[in-house]
């Protein structure tokens, strides 16, 4: 159970930060290549594929983090029963959406592995790259259902507003580069 709630937890995560290492650690390697020998011919490709990948798996984080794009301060006007019924209404519909995004990249996908096409620089086959569609729409739509359930668990539960929530953050963020509050900050005054 440790490990599934560890995987759980740091999924994406660990997979982001390994791919943004390995980009920035090519991209190094092309430019000292560069300066002293010649230019590699793959490393610009495998980047671009490399950010493809990060862009699809950090579906499924920004779901699971809450940091999706929506309209907050709207939202906080609204009555908490109903904000909690509209995002349940929006997560669904965010997951239909996402099911149905996840079953044309299977199948686009399997068509590209049918077809045997190539990448120009690294020769290697286009569907690993289409891959990414496949697993960022399904951790995508694994996520929106946890969202959901979660919500549906906690709709009685009362929730931080957007402007609460911004300023907890913002004392948590100066706290932990060091900086030090006065004591009426720190008792819960203005920021």
């Amino acid at each position: 159970m440790n490990v599934l709630k560890r995987v759980n937890e740091h999924l994406e995560e660990a997979f982001l930060v390994f791919l943004l290492a390995t980009i920035t650690t090519i991209m190094a390697a092309q430019i000292i290549a560069r300066t002293f020998f010649s230019s590699m011919t793959w490393p610009e490709e495998f980047c671009r594929y490399c950010y493809i990948w990060t862009v699809f798996l950090s579906l499924g984080y920004t779901i699971k983090k809450g940091n999706a794009l929506r309209v907050g301060i709207l939202m906080d006007l609204l009555p908490h029963k109903l904000r909690k019924a509209i995002e349940i209404i929006t997560n669904i519909i965010m997951l239909v959406l996402f099911t149905i995004l996840f079953r044309y990249s299977i199948s686009y996908t399997s068509k590209l592995k049918v077809i045997g096409q190539t990448s120009p620089a690294m020769h290697i086959p286009m569907w690993i790259m289409y891959m990414s569609t496949v697993i960022g729409f399904g951790l995508a739509g694994i996520r929106m259902i946890q969202e959901i359930i979660f919500n549906i668990k906690g709709f009685n539960l009362e929730i931080e507003t957007t402007l609460e929530a911004t300023i907890k953050e913002a004392k948590e963020e100066v706290q932990a580069t060091g900086v030090k509050l006065n004591e009426e900050d720190k008792a819960g005054g203005d920021f």
